[in-house]
């Protein structure tokens, strides 16, 4: 994966692309992906897009790249944002950084891990205060805590410079719980063959289900966010 990073280094003339193709390029592997969230991996300072004299992105090559390796990372290996960042750092500074872990199999491998409230904090940096916020809402549970936990956890320490607490978040919780429930009534019919194939079968239709949840969550949520950028 390090020759195809290493583009990134490369300044070469290359078209340039807005946002709109820019999702196009990359909607294939991440269908999840919105304007907003470009935006938000810009002001993270993982890509810097050009600016048209009307206040325009326009993307190039590795910048696409870059976006793809980032989101990749983020995806698989469950890097927190500064990780991915302090890679490209070193990239652009010349520097030969190994990728953190492999992959493929980081994916699997975080699914199954376990950890210690101290761990959960050291890992996510989430505060304390905030640790027991999230657990008396719902967010989290008592340890030992799953790696989605860990993932709940790093965003609620995100959205904490905002200004933004566990408590804000409890309609996020009602509205999951609401979205659980559906799927249940829906595959509800299919695991009561409880055959191997109708438990694979279920999976699949809560995934596919879920997806298109989170799809219309995130388009709804753009839909108003991008009235306030171009």
């Amino acid at each position: 994966m390090n020759e195809p990073v290493r583009a990134i280094n490369q300044h070469r003339q290359s078209k340039l692309y807005n946002i709109g193709e820019v999702l196009g390029i990359l909607k294939t592997d991440f269908p999840d992906l919105t304007p907003s969230k470009l935006r938000f991996l810009e002001d993270q300072g993982l890509v810097t897009p050009q600016r048209t004299e009307a206040g325009y992105r326009k993307f190039s090559d590795s910048q696409i790249e870059r976006l793809k390796v980032a989101l990749e990372l983020q995806r698989d290996q469950y890097l927190p944002l500064k990780v991915i960042r302090q890679y490209f750092e070193d990239l652009d500074g010349g520097k030969n950084p190994a990728l953190p872990v492999n992959a493929p199999t980081a994916n699997k491998l975080r699914k199954s891990l376990k950890f210690s409230t101290m761990k959960l904090i050291e890992e996510s940096g989430i505060s304390q205060a905030s640790l027991k916020e999230a657990q008396e809402v719902g967010l989290l549970n008592q340890e030992p805590h799953s790696s989605q936990e860990l993932e709940i956890a790093v965003s609620i320490a995100a959205l904490a410079q905002f200004g933004i607490s566990p408590r804000h978040l409890k309609g996020i919780k009602a509205s999951a719980d609401r979205e659980i429930g559906i799927i249940g009534g829906v595959i509800e019919p299919v695991v009561k063959k409880r055959t191997p194939e109708s438990s694979a079968k279920a999976a699949y239709y809560a995934r596919e289900i879920e997806n298109r949840f989170a799809s219309i969550r995130s388009q709804l949520l753009d839909r108003e966010i991008s009235k306030l950028d171009k």
